[in-house]
């Protein structure tokens, strides 16, 4: 393709060189005629002239046209990628990559490992923003590979990040019975029954705490218990949580209980007491594990 393209440019040229010197030998004809021997002089000199640099350009031409077809094409942007981390509003840009060919990694890698790649923007990312992505490269050795490098920057929309819950409606209600079931193991590890003491833990509910750089879910449990004394039998009841920390777009069921979320499992307290009421919940949950919660929200 690039030889017939070269061929092309090289036929045309030659064509207008033809011409041109057509319409010289028309324009000499014309001139041997005038009595203006002087006049005739001046304007076949002009006309040399502006042969020679057609035939110049020509020559010129082919030889750009040769060296400009013939080098190798390098996109930089065209299968460029750029890789996340964090959630949206605070997130990062990782890094940069460009999925190269098979056979350009291999014949060009010695300029491949030259290039670097910079954001315009690279932290505070949020979804729905824009980014510049600029490239650079080593002009030196892509002139000695004979490279022709287009398109070295490109703009990209953050997208795909995850995201804070604004309100603890947006989560999905489906995860709590899987939640539940998880609280229960954890509780019933934590506090054993054995010959002295007898555990029975029966669910309350569940709140959303927003907290100043995360989020977490609270399934609280009541727990009777029921303790042999030499005396006899003490009962007595108080409320535990197990807590979710760090809540956002990517908890689902696929990830429960696989530690990639802190989980916590405890008495609930408030003022260094125990609470023993329902009605003490909400105002002992947003100073769990001194996480400060700003905003409590019961949605089962």
């Amino acid at each position: 393709k690039r030889f017939s393209i070269l061929k092309l440019r090289k036929g045309l040229l030659v064509l207008l060189f033809l011409y041109v010197i057509k319409k010289g030998t028309i324009m000499e004809h014309e001139m041997t005629t005038t009595q203006d021997r002087q006049g005739h002089s001046q304007k076949r000199k002009g006309l040399i002239l502006l042969i020679v640099l057609l035939v110049i350009a020509l020559i010129c031409g082919i030889y750009y046209g040769y060296a400009y077809v013939n080098k190798t094409k390098i996109d930089l942007s065209k299968n460029m990628t750029v890789h996340y981390i964090g959630l949206s509003g605070l997130a990062s840009v990782k890094y940069v990559d460009y999925h190269f060919i098979e056979d350009e990694t291999n014949q060009y890698q010695k300029f491949l490992k030259t290039v670097r790649y910079h954001a315009s923007k690279s932290s505070h990312l949020a979804n729905g923003d824009q980014i510049t992505i600029t490239s650079d490269y080593d002009h030196e050795i892509a002139k000695q590979l004979n490279l022709r490098i287009v398109n070295t920057s490109r703009t990209f929309t953050v997208s795909g990040l995850p995201y804070r819950f604004q309100k603890g409606t947006e989560i999905d209600k489906s995860l709590i019975p899987e939640l539940k079931s998880k609280a229960l193991v954890k509780l019933t590890n934590a506090y054993p029954n054995n010959q002295e003491d007898t555990y029975n833990f029966t669910y309350n509910g569940t709140y959303f705490l927003k907290h100043k750089d995360f989020d977490s879910l609270v399934l609280i449990y009541k727990g009777d218990h029921k303790e042999k004394e030499d005396d006899g039998i003490e009962y007595s009841s108080k409320y535990y949580y197990y807590q979710v920390v760090g809540i956002n777009s990517t908890f689902n069921k696929d990830v429960i209980g696989h530690g990639e979320f802190s989980v916590s499992v405890d008495e609930l307290e408030y003022e260094g007491h125990d609470v023993t009421q329902e009605t003490n919940i909400k105002e002992a949950l947003p100073h769990l594990e001194s996480y400060y919660a700003s905003e409590v929200t019961k949605i089962d």
